[in-house]
């Protein structure tokens, strides 16, 4: 039987600054060079310059790319976007000199889960409170060593391995401090987490270095400002998504606030 033709539909965008905020007052903050590959591929970027909202978020630049080729006329499909923000600073309180996302991601052309590869994704300049900190990255899920290539099972026993921890340390602290990461990662722990669904995972491990705040792994918590999440992956069988930094800001200004964001998915018509 002679073999269907395949149609591949990409589905891959990118933005470096967005959000909303609720109070002093509600307002949205414009997505910051927001790209969208087309369906059937190509090229696509777009880059803004000094952003600034009400002194609450700015950022100097923001750039985004987004490619979609194929190898042959049966795959496989490559994908690829990067998303750049320069300059970013949070309420003088958290700031990055140059925060890059960049996700690979190539389809095969027997339908099988995509390989993916996060190679060039880093923190640069990185400040809280005026603390210089570098976070400690994953070498499992930027390729360093024999693992070039992720697939699917990586994704879920590094979500559950860093949720693992980040829970252990939760429980150990004093008081009511760590029960929001209870609440926000303990699903991650558990048997389900590992067979189907999404998997939250992070690039970051963890912060070493001291500041003022407390770190659980890769989610932040900073006094008088809120929660900041470093290298968020939130990852399925068909797409993964990327945000190199995600602040919830919890003071007297509240709202949610992200950085550096890829996202990729796709498949074939007619489906394998």
């Amino acid at each position: 039987m002679a073999s269907v033709p395949k149609a591949f539909y990409f589905h891959a965008h990118a933005n470096s600054l967005g959000g909303f905020l609720e109070t002093p007052h509600k307002k949205v903050v414009p997505s910051q060079a927001s790209v969208a590959l087309p369906a059937v591929g190509g090229h696509a970027s777009t880059r803004t310059e000094a952003f600034n909202c009400d002194e609450i978020v700015s950022c100097r630049a923001a750039y985004t790319r987004v490619t979609g080729a194929q190898a042959d006329p049966d795959g496989p499909w490559s994908t690829l976007v990067t998303s750049v923000v320069e300059g970013l600073n949070i309420l003088e309180t958290f700031k990055a000199e140059r925060l890059v996302a960049q996700v690979t991601v190539e389809h095969p052309g027997d339908g099988g889960n995509p390989a993916i590869s996060l190679a060039g994704c880093h923190f640069e300049g990185l400040k809280i409170c005026g603390h210089d900190v570098s976070p400690t990255l994953n070498p499992k899920l930027l390729g360093v060593g024999s693992v070039d290539r992720i697939e699917w099972p990586i994704f879920q026993q590094t979500g559950r391995e860093q949720a693992v921890k980040m829970v252990a340390k939760a429980k150990a602290s004093q008081g009511k401090t760590g029960q929001w990461v209870l609440n926000r990662f303990d699903w991650m722990t558990a048997a389900k987490a590992k067979t189907d669904g999404c998997v939250l995972c992070s690039l970051v491990d963890g912060i070493d270095q001291p500041f003022p705040g407390r770190a659980f792994g890769h989610a932040l918590e900073i006094p008088h400002f809120g929660k900041i999440f470093l290298g968020e992956l939130l990852t399925c069988q068909s797409s993964i998504q990327l945000s190199m930094v995600r602040a919830e800001l919890g003071c007297a200004t509240t709202g949610n606030l992200s950085g550096a964001m890829a996202e990729v998915r796709g498949g074939t018509v007619p489906p394998t």
